[in-house]
């Protein structure tokens, strides 16, 4: 009698399955200025008035610990009430907004469809709370087509959202992603910058407040002006 052992492997599939991460503001929706760590702040420390220091593309949390060092908090992590502001983020959004619509940046709805028609999985890596990158989605019609993502709730520099990314894209799907086949979506260097550090492919897009010329600078693996040549962004994965 012949025995035959088999060995148990990973999905040869997964080695060909493509994964997309959307940051939001300004990639999915415009970028919003709702003064929402404003409210965080002179709720949580009585802060009324703080400089203006360029965000984009940062986490809530580094926003946060940028802003309460400016004030002068040396070690803004180990104040005792940083973790509740961090978890007040999603509230002021929503009293920020309340009775306000959210826009989507145009054709971006029409690209979703279009990746998940093609088979193509879909998730959020955003520097924004999940509670408020829910928030927003939701507000945009946007959040059902969303299963998973990476968060600035726990992570200061978005630099380190990818892996988390990957490990929320498993947990959802059973997939193991294979790096060369995820490409983050964003309208900002620090986009660029975390798919670099992460390892994974880039596709810049000068739908927010940052220009085409700043973007290619920073030499994104794919550039686009805007969503209106959907197919030919999903070839462009198809291929890569």
């Amino acid at each position: 009698m012949w025995i035959i052992l088999v060995r148990k492997t990973s999905r040869s599939s997964d080695r060909m399955e493509k994964l997309v991460l959307f940051d939001i503001d300004g990639t999915l929706i415009p970028s919003l200025s709702m003064g929402v760590t404003t409210r965080v702040l002179k709720k949580y420390f009585g802060v009324e008035k703080h400089s203006k220091i360029y965000s984009e593309g940062k986490t809530h949390r580094q926003i946060l610990f940028e802003r309460l060092k400016e004030i002068g908090i040396s070690d803004p992590e180990r104040d005792p009430q940083f973790e509740e502001a961090m978890a007040y983020y999603g509230t002021a959004f929503r009293e920020a907004t309340e009775g306000i619509s959210i826009a989507q940046i145009p054709n971006v709805e029409l690209f979703i469809k279009g990746l998940l028609a093609e088979g193509i999985f879909i998730g959020i890596l955003t520097g924004s709370t999940e509670d408020t990158a829910k928030l927003k989605l939701e507000k945009a019609g946007l959040q059902k087509y969303f299963k998973f993502g990476a968060y600035g709730d726990k992570i200061m520099d978005r630099n380190k959202l990818v892996p988390i990314a990957l490990e929320e894209a498993k947990k959802s799907t059973g997939i193991d992603f294979q790096k060369e086949n995820v490409f983050v979506v964003g309208d900002t260097v620090r986009d660029i910058w975390c798919a670099t550090a992460g390892g994974v492919r880039s596709i810049a897009v000068s739908t927010g407040k940052e220009t085409f010329e700043e973007l290619k600078k920073e030499k994104p693996d794919y550039l686009f002006k805007d969503f209106s040549d959907v197919k030919a962004i999903i070839t462009k994965i198809r291929a890569g």
